[in-house]
């Protein structure tokens, strides 16, 4: 049976799957405008850049934001296993792509979206940052008899 801890830890990365799934069921017209308001509010800050411009960076920041967060729940749960560091960065991060293709497979049956080798390497790229960042962190913090 497994612990309780590493049941909220599959459920996190679930709830968390779960989030990008509806926010790439979004039909291109609701993401438009959510994406357009962001940028209406950097540009009232007195940000002078394209609309056009501000509008993929914004879009972009998304993928990597969602993947980045993706990553770290990943990598919270695959440390569990202890299967050595560079293990758990590969696992977490290829888990992370595989769920990128498949996002980007769903939005091709979404109205209005599509599906983009571009933002799967975008949402890998997320990933792996956070995946990084939280093996990065937590070897600093914690003995690395622990992690590894």
């Amino acid at each position: 049976m497994m612990n309780r801890r590493l049941v909220i830890k599959y459920i996190s990365v679930a709830i968390w799957m779960l989030v990008i799934f509806l926010m790439s069921n979004e039909i291109a017209v609701t993401s438009s405008a959510r994406s357009d308001e962001i940028v209406r509010t950097i540009q009232s800050i007195g940000v002078s850049a394209p609309a056009d411009l501000l509008t993929f960076i914004v879009r972009k920041a998304a993928h990597i934001s969602a993947y980045f967060v993706l990553g770290i729940l990943l990598f919270n749960l695959i440390k569990e296993y202890d299967l050595g560091v560079k293990k758990m960065i590969f696992i977490s991060t290829a888990i992370a792509m595989l769920y990128a293709c498949t996002d980007e497979v769903h939005q091709m049956f979404v109205p209005g979206r599509s599906g983009e080798v571009r933002d799967v390497l975008i949402d890998t790229a997320g990933a792996a940052v956070g995946v990084v960042a939280y093996a990065a962190l937590h070897s600093r913090f914690y003995k690395k008899s622990e992690i590894v």
